[in-house]
């Protein structure tokens, strides 16, 4: 018992010599701790995150082979702005191969061309919209796989986009949507009223995205008075998906991990300029939908008058002029076509300054009203009422004017010259205007003299032909209104009353839209009215969402 004693004694550790055992504790403590310092602990967490990337790339597969990293346009919806897809590729790929074997169904005319790795496909035609498109590349070929062997060593691809939908705007003229603001979706076949009862819609402009609407309308809980319109923002429930770049800076990714906003229904009414100072009279809203600039005049002091800017996130200003009448913002969102005077100014949005009046960037004489300009800003469709011209008086004449200085007349008529809209081609201007009913026996209407009733007609100018074609004779009403589709392939038209030169038309019928094809035939390359439509529901100011 003593020897197991004696054993077991021996068995514990014992101090060194000229060290005390309680030092001897700590330092072993010490090397303990040591060992969980947290330099030890990230150590360690790297390692294991390297291991498990390690092990994702061996279970990955095969990373020589070439593919397609990166499709620009995948499950976006795209419009007419959107130009051209990028596809990113993992290696330099042979070009050849990969034009070869591209395909986009259906079909959508475009050219290509490289930059390194990344291919962009540029759209030729404008991209018709309500349809959904599939890029397909099948096989490729690496710029290094020479040979045949490496020739199958890409992996397939497959991506879709789509355009967006076709739907359109009306204010109601019957009913519940009497004075409303409706949007009418075309793919699914419904209407939806966006505003409340007590609003009265007056105008409206739809934001680019088709999200959102600008419109100007009176509380008719506050009285009738027509001059009481404010300024409202309503959601469309439409929740778009563009491409990256259209959504402007792109965000931090630690940003898009965060999970997404509840997007907006629709029938969302904001507040966004109210007539307690000032009277709100005509509005436009920019290309990029971040200005507005709205006509206003105080109440008590009449030659207080003149375009008020509004900006995201700013106070309304003034934008510091000399009087004017209608007005357009350009293309470039950051200038203002003004009636001023005898001709027509060019503002800037963006002065450094508010203080004092402006010069105008450019004047152009002679012209009394813009009707529209092209969406790259390089031409305009404007009016001159050949005031000085004796010749030619009680006539208007359609000029295009381009951003090189050139001022071209199209045509001239002796009635009145109403709605002007480019196609996104810039091919075609399609073209509002009447003439007299007692005119030249020609059906040519680029030289009509005399003024009697007047007569009014549909035209599309070929800009590139330097020729009109009469699509349609209107009946004489006091009302017409006009909106070319994004795509440019239909028109939109409401009348006041009935039309003999369409079909199905109700002359006992109120306020009535028609949808009014244009390119309804493959290979067409001119456009005509073939089999147009009249809706079953009345409305006014029909107008397609961008």
């Amino acid at each position: 018992m003593a020897r197991r004693r004696s054993r077991r004694r021996s068995a514990q550790p014992q101090p060194l010599k000229g060290q005390p055992a309680a030092r001897q504790g700590a330092r072993r403590r010490s090397s303990r701790d040591r060992q969980h310092q947290p330099l030890d602990r990230v150590a360690l967490m790297m390692a294991a995150v390297l291991t498990l990337v390690l092990g994702g790339l061996i279970f990955s597969g095969d990373h020589a082979m070439a593919k397609v990293r990166e499709f620009s346009w995948q499950d976006r919806q795209v419009g007419v702005e959107d130009r051209a897809f990028l596809l990113t590729f993992s290696r330099p790929m042979d070009p050849a191969s990969v034009e070869a074997n591209l395909t986009i169904e259906p079909p959508l005319p475009g050219k290509v061309s490289w930059a390194g790795r990344r291919m962009a496909y540029t759209v030729t035609e404008p991209i018709p919209y309500g349809e959904a498109f599939t890029v397909k590349l099948a096989a490729a070929r690496d710029r290094f796989s020479a040979n045949a062997d490496h020739a199958g060593r890409f992996e397939p691809f497959q991506g879709t986009f789509q355009t967006r939908q076709r739907a359109f705007l009306y204010i109601g003229a019957e009913g519940d949507e009497a004075n409303r603001l409706v949007l009418a979706d075309l793919e699914q076949q419904q209407r939806q009223i966006l505003t409340p009862k007590n609003l009265a819609v007056l105008a409206f402009e739809p934001y680019p995205l088709g999200d959102r609407v600008l419109f100007s309308a009176n509380d008719t809980n506050q009285g009738e008075d027509l001059l009481s319109q404010q300024l409202y923002t309503v959601t469309t429930g439409i929740n778009p998906h563009p491409p990256e770049d259209l959504l402007g800076d792109r965000p931090p990714f630690w940003q898009r991990l965060w999970p997404k906003r509840a997007e907006p229904s629709s029938g969302e009414l904001t507040l966004l300029l109210d007539n307690r100072d000032y009277q709100n009279l005509k509005f436009d809203l920019s290309a990029d939908g971040k200005t507005i600039v709205v006509q206003r005049v105080n109440p008590n002091d009449p030659s207080d008058f003149g375009p008020w800017v509004i900006r995201d996130g700013d106070a309304p200003y003034r934008l510091e002029t000399d009087p004017g009448g209608d007005f357009l913002i350009a293309p470039d969102s950051q200038s203002l076509v003004l009636l001023q005077g005898e001709g027509t100014a060019i503002l800037n949005l963006m002065p450094d300054s508010q203080q004092g009046p402006q010069q105008p960037l450019d004047f152009l004489p002679n012209y009394g009203r813009v009707l529209d300009i092209a969406a790259d800003g390089s031409a305009a469709a404007m009016v001159n009422f050949n005031q000085d011209d004796p010749a030619k008086r009680f006539t208007e004449s359609l000029f295009l004017v381009t951003n090189q200085g050139t001022e071209e007349e199209l045509l001239r008529v002796g009635g009145t010259i109403m709605d002007a809209q480019f196609d996104p081609t810039k091919r075609f201007l399609y073209l509002l205007a009447s003439e007299p009913t007692a005119a030249n026996p020609s059906d040519d209407p680029l030289s009509v003299e005399g003024r009697y009733a007047e007569q009014p007609f549909l035209l599309a100018v070929d800009l590139e032909a330097r020729a009109a074609l009469k699509l349609l004779q209107l009946p004489q009403q006091p009302r017409i209104h006009m909106s070319l589709a994004p795509d440019g392939r239909s028109l939109l038209l409401d009348l006041d009353g009935s039309n003999d030169a369409l079909p199905n038309s109700d002359p006992a019928s109120g306020p009535g839209l028609w949808y009014l094809p244009l390119f309804s035939e493959p290979g067409q390359t001119s456009p005509a009215v073939v089999n147009p439509e009249l809706f079953p529901f009345k409305g006014i100011q029909a107008t397609w969402l961008p």
